[in-house]
């Protein structure tokens, strides 16, 4: 018999404060305890009224390059590295307040806020996590890019990353496979920073954007490797798109036991899948064995 899991928040109150990538602008989110059954939510404190978005996958938009949610007026962007912390991290529950819509773009992955998270401690709460079990394949995307979605007996969730984005890229292919674990995604998944090739840097900074990013604030890869920098594993492009994956997936809102693997996916496919798993959920009545979302 499956051992219930309890949802958790923090115990203490965090902050975590670093410039946006995109805007440039210093930003600062302090992360709050929550109430059970709460999810994951963003204050935005700089609007009016102080809207709130859930991090879940029906408040999705579809952008490039980043996740955003939104629910009317109030927007945030950038979310997967706090969602991919918060999840690796096995809070189920936390009221995020940002002071731009933009989260801070740290070094490129999402090690800063992981410690913050492990600093404040946890505090698990009386009502039994929203689960789910993978009892049958899913799949989103087409030949060259998807995500699939298995049954496993294994516990927990395990995540493969499959990366090759061809021999003219100057981004080494590589595979990594990961179970996720509280006690170490902090030092197995969360140090893996962002990563572009140096023409796809300067067609952004052309457009107006990431004016300030150096490439000491991320990697950026020309044929001989990455540019003034260097890999915290040989395989962290691979490593960060499972952290990347991880963030878009928490947006199902539920614990996931299963077998993930995804092939040069992105954002918008992880999304899809987060939707396709929430859907499922959904689609589950109690008396299979599953406790209510």
């Amino acid at each position: 018999m499956q051992q219930i899991r309890f949802q958790q928040t923090i115990e203490h109150v965090a902050h975590v404060s670093g410039r946006g990538y995109w805007s440039g602008r210093p930003i600062t989110l302090t992360f709050l305890p929550a109430a059970a059954n709460a999810g994951i939510v963003f204050r935005r404190i700089d609007l009016p009224g102080r809207p709130e978005i859930r991090g879940i996958a029906a408040n999705r938009r579809e952008t490039n390059l980043r996740t955003t949610l939104k629910v009317d007026a109030g927007h945030v962007e950038m979310v997967e590295h706090v969602m991919a912390a918060l999840y690796g991290m096995d809070i189920d529950n936390c009221i995020v307040e940002c002071d731009a819509p933009e989260m801070p773009g740290m070094d490129g992955s999402a090690l800063a806020i992981s410690v913050a998270l492990d600093r404040a401690g946890m505090r698990r709460q009386s009502a039994p996590s929203n689960d789910i079990m993978l009892t049958s394949p899913l799949r989103v995307g087409d030949d060259q890019q998807w995500v699939m979605a298995f049954p496993s007996s294994d516990p927990g969730l395990t995540l493969q990353y499959q990366l090759d984005y061809g021999p003219n890229s100057p981004i080494p292919a590589s595979t990594c496979t990961y179970q996720l674990e509280r006690d170490s995604f902090a030092t197995s998944i969360a140090p893996a920073r962002t990563f572009l090739t140096e023409s796809e840097a300067r067609g952004l900074q052309l457009q107006g954007v990431a004016s300030h990013v150096t490439f000491r604030d991320l990697l950026v890869f020309d044929a001989d490797g990455p540019i003034d920098n260097s890999l915290r594993y040989d395989d962290e492009c691979s490593r960060h798109k499972l952290l990347d994956l991880i963030g878009d997936l928490a947006m199902c809102g539920l614990r996931v036991q299963g077998k993930i693997v995804a092939s040069r996916s992105g954002h918008i496919l992880n999304g899809r899948m987060a939707e396709a798993i929430r859907n499922l959920k959904d689609s589950q009545t109690p008396n299979r064995n599953q406790v209510a979302a």
